[in-house]
């Protein structure tokens, strides 16, 4: 479930999900390429390139091309504890100059299953044109197509580590 707050110009999201992987699994699942480019903003068949630096203050850099259109997703990894907490930058320069800040958490639930809670928060500036209504719901919409991605790219994350751990 998302959370929506008004009463600045942030959006933040928390999502929580299971898998059922070893938090090592998953861990790795948002640090090594070989799994990020199947889930995460790209995909096999749609990435480009994909260049990671997963040590801390390190950078990571996915070019995904899609109907011909290149799109660039680029951050850095402010924090990493290995197994149990990332926090990691994410933007798109093409979109904007900002970036976002992802925070996870992981840790084992019962054996054999990860608990993931995902925290994303973004800057949505308030433009002058906007009423204070116009402004939450744009902010609205921002979260809850936003928190929807995520829902989709998670789901994807799932698939990628069934099928790892069915070809151990």
């Amino acid at each position: 479930m998302g959370k929506y707050n008004v009463e600045n110009e942030y959006v933040e999201i928390r999502l929580e999900r299971l898998f059922k992987v070893e938090p090592e699994l998953l861990y790795q699942a948002w640090t090594d390429q070989r799994f990020l480019k199947q889930w995460f903003m790209t995909t096999d068949r749609t990435n480009k390139s994909i260049h990671i630096n997963a040590e801390q203050n390190g950078s990571y850099e996915i070019v995904d091309v899609r109907k011909g259109k290149e799109n660039v997703v680029k951050g850095s990894f402010i924090t990493l504890t290995p197994y149990e907490y990332i926090v990691m930058t994410i933007g798109m320069p093409e979109l904007s100059d900002s970036e976002d800040t992802i925070e996870i958490e992981i840790f084992e639930r019962e054996a054999g299953i990860a608990q993931m809670i995902f925290n994303y928060k973004a800057f949505v500036p308030k433009e002058r044109r906007y009423t204070i209504l116009e402004y939450k719901q744009k902010k609205k919409e921002y979260h809850d197509s936003t928190a929807h991605g995520f829902e989709i790219l998670f789901d994807k994350l799932q698939v990628v580590l069934e099928e790892f751990e069915s070809d151990l």
